[in-house]
C-alpha cells in the first residue's frame, strides 16, 4: 500500500488505512454541512456525493453527534444494535479519521474542514519552541506537569492559532446558525474556543442524557431556524481507554448511548420539529488494544535516547522525534533496524510531503511540529517516555496510529421526518 504521492511514493504495511482526504475522511464532513445547507466552504471538499446525497435537497436543520473513539470496528462487533439504526439511515457507510486519528487533531479537521497540517494542530502533544516547551493540547499545558492554559498565559492566542476561518463561522456568512454542545468541564477550555469560532452558543451539560434532552428542546424551540447542532460525549473513549473497547463495561455504554439517542432526542421530538431535520452519528476515531507488554520503553534503548535532542512529541501511536545535529539517518537506521517490526519510520519531510497530514498548503509552522523523524507504530505497539510510564499506565487501548481499528470510523446518516427510530426490542438485544 502506498499513500498518493507521485512523486513520493511511501509504502505502508497492509494493517494501515492511510487517512482519505480526497473525499471519504472526516475532514470532508464540514464541506458535507455546508453543501446540505447550500453555503459555499473553503477547505476540503466534500464527501463524495453517495455519501450525503440521498439527505435530499430541503435540509434545513442537521444534528451531529459525535461520538469519541466509536470506532467501525466496535459497532460492527454489535450487529443486533447496529442493525436496526443501519437498515434505517439514509445512508451508512465508513469514513477513515485524519492523521495522526488523535481527537485534538481529529475535532479541529471537524470544526474546519482542513487536515492537520493544513489547520497546524498536529498532535496531542507539539513542540512550541517560541516557548520553549512542548505542550499538551487538551488543556494547553506543558507535558512535564498539569498547568492548564499555561501555553495561554504564555501568549498563544486560541482564537486565531487554527489555520483559517471555522466552520461555524462560513456557516455563518451563509444564515447558518450553529451550537455546540458538549461535557461542562470542558465547554469553556481553551481548545473549545478555537474550534467555536463563529458558534452562537457554547452549551455545557453533566450527562448525555441531559445532552438529549437539550438538543430536542433546541430543535422544537427553533423549527424555523435554519440550524446546525454539534454534540460531543467522549464516554467511549474514556471506558475504551480503560478496559479496551470490547470490554462488557464499554458494550453497555454503547447501548445505553444509542437508546438515549433513540428515546430521548427522536421518539419524543414533534412533527414539526423533525420536518427537514438531518441526524448524523459518526466519531473522530476508533481504538486499538495496546497492553503494557507492547510498550516500546525509551529507557530500554539507550542508544536511541543518545541520538535524539528531546523527549518525542505527538503520540504514543504516532510519535514525533527530534534528532541531534546530523543524527536523522542514524536514528532511522535504529528504528529500522530494532524496532521495524514495531514502527515504521518515515523522514518528516517525507511523510509531510506524501500527503499522510494533508494536502498542502500546509500551515507554516507545520515542520517544526513533526521534528526530524515520524515514527508511527504497527499492530499494538505504544513508544513510551520514561518519565511518562506512570500516567501511560493507565491506557490499556489508545488511538493516534493509522491501524484499521484506529481509523475506521462510522458514517450513519437519517432524516427525522422519515419515521420513529429504531426499535426498542432491537436495541435491547445486545449482550
Amino acid at each position: 500500500m502506498s499513500v498518493w504521492s507521485d512523486d513520493l511514493p511511501v509504502a505502508l504495511p497492509a494493517e494501515f488505512t492511510p487517512p482519505d482526504y480526497a473525499g471519504g475522511s472526516i475532514a470532508n464532513v464540514p464541506a458535507t454541512l455546508a453543501g446540505l445547507f447550500g453555503v459555499p466552504f473553503a477547505g476540503l471538499p466534500p464527501l463524495r456525493r453517495h455519501l450525503w446525497d440521498p439527505l435530499g435537497t430541503d435540509v434545513r436543520r442537521v444534528v451531529v453527534i459525535l461520538l469519541d473513539a466509536l470506532g467501525a470496528n466496535l459497532l460492527a462487533a454489535h450487529e443486533s444494535l447496529a442493525r436496526p439504526w443501519r437498515q434505517q439511515a439514509r445512508v451508512q457507510g465508513e469514513l477513515t479519521s485524519v492523521f495522526p486519528s488523535t481527537t485534538v487533531a481529529a475535532l479541529s479537521s471537524l470544526w474546519t474542514g482542513r487536515a492537520p497540517a493544513q489547520h497546524g494542530l498536529v498532535g496531542l502533544h507539539m513542540l512550541f519552541p517560541e516557548y520553549g516547551a512542548i505542550g499538551q493540547l487538551l488543556d494547553l499545558s506543558p507535558t512535564f506537569g498539569r498547568y492548564p492554559d499555561a501555553l495561554v498565559r504564555a501568549g498563544l492566542e486560541p482564537e486565531t492559532f487554527l489555520v483559517g476561518p471555522g466552520l461555524a463561522e462560513q456557516l455563518a456568512a451563509g444564515g447558518v446558525v450553529t451550537h455546540d454542545y458538549k461535557g461542562a468541564y470542558i465547554v469553556d477550555s481553551a481548545l473549545s474556543r478555537m474550534h467555536g469560532r463563529g458558534a452562537v452558543g457554547q452549551h455545557g451539560v453533566h450527562t448525555f442524557a441531559e445532552m438529549m434532552v437539550r438538543l430536542r428542546e433546541h430543535l422544537e424551540g427553533s423549527r424555523e431556524q435554519t440550524l446546525l447542532l454539534v454534540a460531543y460525549w467522549p464516554s467511549l473513549d474514556t471506558l475504551s481507554h480503560a478496559y479496551t473497547p470490547f470490554h462488557a463495561a464499554v458494550t453497555a455504554e454503547l447501548k445505553s448511548l444509542f437508546g438515549q439517542i433513540a428515546d430521548l432526542l427522536w421518539e419524543p421530538l414533534s412533527p414539526e420539529a423533525r420536518a427537514g431535520t438531518a441526524l448524523i452519528l459518526m466519531a473522530d476515531h476508533g481504538q486499538t488494544a495496546t497492553p503494557h507488554e507492547a510498550w516500546i520503553d525509551l529507557a530500554d534503548h539507550p542508544h536511541l535516547r543518545d541520538l535524539l535532542l528531546m523527549r518525542p512529541a505527538g503520540e504514543p501511536r504516532a510519535a514525533y522525534l527530534y534528532c541531534r545535529q546530523g543524527q536523522q539517518a542514524d536514528v532511522l537506521a535504529y528504528l529500522q533496524e530494532n524496532l521495524g517490526a514495531a514502527a515504521i519510520a518515515l523522514p518528516a519531510a517525507a511523510a509531510l510531503e506524501a500527503g499522510l497530514f494533508g494536502p498542502p498548503p500546509h500551515a507554516p509552522a507545520v515542520p517544526g511540529r513533526l521534528g526530524d523523524v515520524v515514527a508511527i507504530m504497527r499492530a499494538n505497539y505504544s513508544l513510551i517516555f520514561p518519565a511518562d510510564r506512570a500516567f501511560e499506565s493507565r491506557f490499556v487501548s489508545r488511538h493516534g496510529g493509522m491501524t484499521g481499528p484506529e481509523m475506521n470510523v462510522p458514517w450513519l446518516a437519517f432524516r427525522l421526518d422519515d419515521g420513529p427510530p429504531p426499535a426498542l426490542d432491537s436495541r435491547r438485544r445486545i449482550r
